[in-house]
């Protein structure tokens, strides 16, 4: 089995599910003399002669073999091809074999380049249908530079950012050959619900590219908003958001987090460790900069460390910011005074970059708009950093902290689910029974829980248990202190934490 480790320093094999970048491309043809050969390959020798020569045979495949996507795992490379013939008399054996392929690592899921390439493939056969592109290099025409520049324009984009390339070839007609890689999912992606808060994971710029709907709700989305006040801020029906944001699920554009209140609990998982204290460097320099309130100075990580690892159960972001309001925080990077021209805080590669804001005041059209300091002197804001006595809640932002830590898995929120308790609870069957529990002695009592039950009854039907708090709350309209209040008032009524 062909394996290697990733930089984390995991196994990388064939099946680990792991996407790779495509390694190169070649074409080869079937020559009425020669037999299978290598057109033309970049980056130069990427596949040998005699790696090439011991595949060929499903390179260049029997007949009833052409036109489908073939997948070869073989001596350390996968090379997925698609080869195409084209019938006609005009040719030797009447017919010119090709085959379009890319090489990628032996351990690298690849199902996501399949479409990519069929079009790319089929782009040349349209190239041969019309001025004979490929065979033309048998009487003596190179087209080697024009592959070159090809294939050198489609490795980089499909390996880029973007994942996508776009070039124009000559010849006697022009054509354009527009790609795109679409990152495989393994399995539909989720409902959305009104109460979960879409936050980029990766750049969505140019907004131009999506449909109109999704780029009316991309300012909106600044991974603190939940669907529904995403919808009423922009005017949108939450039926059409929740579409467009299954779409961008789709494409790994965004995910979905709990909403962020202070009153939350939350608490750190195992990745933790693995990847933001002893992981990769970058991921911790990337943190710093994204919890940071201030632009003129930066917290120090111990700080932050701190505060993610005081996060347990019973613990609210309330407690805890009032705990940091007193302690003093330790001394971070050298202070950093931005220009008024100054480009932006920073560009954050694992979430998502906003477009440049030019307002004065912390933004939030994305996760990661950058902070602009007002027009005050560079002197003034030095004297005043060394005249203040910084605490930890001055220098880290609880809320971008949070929203940091569960874009990448390493803190979860513990949510609450009321139940009821009682032997029939759950819809359609919900009985308005008291238990015998239930305030013993005093009709009054009980006559007033059951006038309580039966005016909440809607209410009293998501108490089974999956629901959260959010959900309930923001189905009827209220806040998490009315409905604390409300189940206090009845003992048959508890909450779980999970």
């Amino acid at each position: 089995m062909n394996s290697s480790l990733d930089e984390d320093g995991k196994d990388l094999f064939e099946g680990c599910g792991r996407e790779g970048p495509i390694c190169g491309i070649f074409l080869s043809e079937f020559h009425h003399i020669a037999g299978p050969k290598i057109v033309y390959q970049y980056p130069p020798d990427v596949i040998s002669k005699e790696i090439f020569d011991a595949i060929s045979t499903y390179i260049i495949p029997k007949t009833h073999l052409q036109r489908l996507t073939i997948t070869i795992n073989a001596l350390g490379k996968k090379v997925i091809g698609y080869p195409i013939q084209i019938k006609n008399a005009k040719y030797s054996r009447n017919a010119y074999y090709f085959n379009t392929c890319f090489i990628c690592d032996a351990w690298a899921r690849t199902v996501q380049y399949e479409q990519v390439l069929v079009k790319f493939a089929e782009f040349f056969h349209l190239l041969e249908s019309e001025n004979q592109f490929l065979s033309l290099q048998e009487e003596g025409q190179s087209i080697e530079g024009q592959l070159e520049e090809i294939f050198k324009s489609v490795l980089q984009g499909l390996n880029g950012p973007h994942r996508e390339c776009s070039i124009v070839v000559g010849g006697k007609s022009s054509r354009l050959l527009k790609l795109k890689v679409v990152a495989a999912v393994l399995y539909d992606p989720p409902k959305v619900q009104n109460h979960q808060v879409p936050v980029f994971v990766t750049d969505v710029k140019p907004i131009e590219k999506w449909d109109l709907t999704t780029q009316q709700l991309i300012p909106f989305m600044d991974g603190f908003n939940h669907v529904a006040k995403i919808g009423h801020l922009a005017v949108v029906d939450t039926s059409l958001i929740k579409v467009c944001l299954q779409n961008l699920l789709y494409y790994r554009v965004i995910k979905l987090i709990p909403i962020f209140q202070y009153s939350n609990t939350y608490v750190t998982t195992p990745d933790i460790h693995r990847k933001l204290i002893t992981g990769n460097p970058n991921l911790k320099t990337e943190c710093i900069e994204f919890v940071a309130r201030l632009d003129h100075t930066i917290p120090h990580f111990s700080d932050i460390v701190r505060f993610y690892c005081d996060m347990k159960r019973g613990v609210t972001i309330k407690d805890l910011c009032t705990r940091y309001r007193t302690i003093p925080a330790r001394p971070g990077s050298p202070i950093r005074i931005p220009s008024i021209t100054d480009s932006g805080k920073y560009s954050d590669h694992s979430l998502s970059s906003s477009t440049q804001s030019n307002i004065s005041t912390k933004s939030y059209s994305n996760p990661t708009t950058p902070i602009r300091l007002r027009a005050v002197a560079q002197s003034q804001i030095y004297t005043r950093y060394q005249q203040e006595s910084y605490t930890i809640h001055d220098v880290i932002d609880e809320r971008q902290l949070v929203l940091f830590g569960l874009v990448h898995g390493f803190l979860r929120r513990i949510g609450k689910y009321p139940i009821l308790q009682l032997p029939q609870q759950r819809h359609p069957s919900f009985s308005l029974t008291i238990s015998s529990t239930v305030v013993s002695g005093s009709e009054d009592g009980k006559d007033n829980l059951l006038k309580h039950r039966k005016k909440y009854s809607g209410l009293y039907t998501m108490f089974t248990g999956d629901f959260s708090y959010d959900e309930i709350c923001l189905a009827n309209e209220m806040s998490q202190v009315e409905l604390d209040e409300m189940i206090e008032r009845d003992p048959d009524v508890v909450v779980i934490w999970k």
